[in-house]
C-alpha cells in the first residue's frame, strides 16, 4: 500500500476518530506480496490492491479487537476471521481497525472507549452505529470499502446517516467466526462502500461462490413494492429500469407480521447478549459503557425456556414472511424513519426510529442494501432508501441495484 493512502486513511482517522490502530505491517506485507505476484507475471486477483478497513470487532491477525471497549484483552488475534482472510485472498489490503460502538450494542454510536467518531458530512449530525467508523472512512473518501457487523441496521443506518452504500445479506451467507457477537441469531457482517461494483465484488469474495443466489429477476418483469413511499426521489430512483411494476407493499398482512417482529427480537437479542457478556459482566460492569452496561443488565433473569419459544416463533415467523408479499421480487423502504438527526437533538426515541425500517429484516434475516439518494436541499443531511430482497436474492438485489439511475 503506497504511503500516501496510508497516511491518508491516518488523517482522516485523527480527524474524524474513525481509527482504532492503523494496521500498516499487515498492510506492508501484503503489498509486497501484491508485488511480487504482479513482477512474475500473475493475473490480477478480483480486488488486488484495494485498501479496505475492518470494525473493531472482526480479528485481523497480529492486532487486538478492541471492541470498542475498555473490558477487552489487547493480546493481539491469532487468526484472522473468514471474511478477512477471503477479502486478502483476492487481493485487498487491510488499512486500519475502526471504531465502534462499544461490543456492537446500540444504534446511535454514542458509546465507545474511544470517544464516538465525527460524521464527515457533518460533524453535527449523528453518525449512528454500530460500525460508525468503518462508514466515515468511506464516507471521507480515504478508503472503497469496509467491513462491519450488522445485528439490527448497525451497517445500512450509519451508510444512511453517512452518505454511503450499506449492505447487510441474507442471514447465515457470509460466516461471521473470528467476529465478536452481540446476538448470533441475528448477527450478519456487512459492506460499507463508494462504488457498488466494488461492493458486488466484495460481497462475492466473502459469500464465497454459490451462496446467495436468487431467482434472477433481471430476466422477468420486476415487482418493486413501495413501504411507506418517501417522496418523488424514491420513485426517480427506479425510473432508470423500464421492466418495473411498482406496488404499494402496505396492507393487514404486513402490518400484522412487522408488530410481531419487535418482540421477538426484543427477547432474542436481550438473552443472547447478557450470556455473551455474563462472565464479564460479573467481573468489570462498571468498566462498561454506562448505556451499554444498562442494555447488558436488562437481559439479566430472562428465562430459557422463554427463549427457547421465542427462536420457535423467530423460525415460523420467517417462514410466514415469505408469502407475504407474494410475487414481489424486491421492497423499497425509507433508510431510517425521518432525516438524519443532530447529535444535539437525539432523544428516547431516536434509536427506533432509526431502526425502524432496518431491524425487520435482521429478523427475517432478507438482504438489504441502503442507497443514498441524490440532491438533498441545501441545509439538509444525507437521505438514502433501503432496497430490500427476498432470503437468497442477495446478487440479484445487487445487479438490480447497479441499474438504478
Amino acid at each position: 500500500m503506497d504511503e500516501h493512502t496510508l497516511a491518508e486513511v491516518e488523517r482522516a482517522g485523527t480527524q474524524f476518530n474513525a481509527v482504532t490502530a492503523m494496521t500498516v505491517d499487515r498492510a506492508n506485507a501484503l503489498t509486497a506480496e501484491s508485488v511480487e505476484r504482479r513482477d512474475s507475471g500473475q493475473p490480477p486477483r478480483r480486488l488486488e490492491g484495494i485498501p479496505f478497513a475492518i470494525k473493531d470487532v472482526i480479528d485481523l491477525v497480529g492486532y487486538p479487537t478492541t471492541m470498542g471497549s475498555n473490558v477487552r484483552s489487547d493480546a493481539p488475534a491469532a487468526n484472522s476471521a473468514p471474511v478477512v482472510d477471503r477479502l486478502e485472498a483476492a487481493g485487498a489490503i487491510p488499512v486500519a481497525k475502526t471504531n465502534c460502538q462499544e461490543y456492537s450494542y446500540g444504534i446511535l454510536g454514542d458509546e465507545s472507549a474511544f470517544g464516538r467518531v465525527v460524521n464527515p458530512v457533518d460533524a453535527a449530525l449523528c453518525t449512528a452505529g454500530s460500525s460508525s467508523g468503518s462508514a466515515a472512512l468511506v464516507a471521507a473518501g480515504v478508503v472503497p470499502l469496509a467491513l462491519g457487523t450488522d445485528t439490527a441496521g448497525s451497517v445500512r443506518v450509519p451508510a444512511a446517516c453517512q452518505g454511503v452504500l450499506g449492505f447487510k445479506p441474507t442471514f447465515g451467507v457470509v460466516p461471521v467466526d473470528g467476529v465478536f457477537p452481540l446476538s448470533q441469531s441475528f448477527d450478519t457482517v456487512g459492506l460499507f462502500a463508494s462504488d457498488l461494483g466494488v461492493l458486488t465484488a466484495a460481497f462475492d469474495v466473502i459469500a464465497g461462490a454459490g451462496s446467495g443466489d436468487g431467482r434472477g429477476s433481471s430476466a422477468h418483469t420486476i415487482d418493486v413494492s413501495l413501504f411507506a413511499d418517501d417522496g418523488d426521489r424514491a420513485r426517480d430512483l427506479l425510473k432508470s429500469v423500464p421492466e418495473l411494476t411498482i406496488t404499494s407493499a402496505n396492507g393487514p398482512a404486513l402490518d400484522e407480521l412487522l408488530d410481531d417482529l419487535a418482540p421477538i427480537y426484543d427477547y432474542i437479542r436481550l438473552y443472547e447478549a447478557f450470556e455473551v457478556h455474563r462472565d464479564l459482566f460479573a467481573e468489570r460492569a462498571a468498566d462498561y459503557q454506562p448505556g451499554v452496561a444498562k442494555k447488558v443488565e436488562a437481559g439479566r433473569g430472562l428465562e430459557q425456556a422463554e427463549y427457547r419459544t421465542q427462536l420457535d416463533a423467530l423460525a415460523e415467523l420467517r417462514e410466514r414472511s415469505l408469502s407475504v408479499f407474494g410475487g414481489t421480487d424486491l421492497l423499497l423502504t425509507p433508510a431510517i424513519d425521518g432525516p438524519v438527526v443532530r447529535w444535539d437533538e437525539i432523544d428516547s426515541g431516536t434509536a427506533a426510529k432509526f431502526m425502524r425500517y432496518s431491524m425487520p429484516f435482521n429478523v427475517l434475516g432478507w438482504p438489504a442494501l441502503t442507497i443514498p439518494l441524490p440532491g438533498a436541499g441545501a441545509g439538509e443531511g444525507p437521505q438514502a432508501v433501503q432496497l430490500v430482497g427476498r432470503p437468497g436474492s442477495d446478487r440479484d438485489l445487487l445487479a438490480f441495484a447497479s441499474r438504478l439511475g
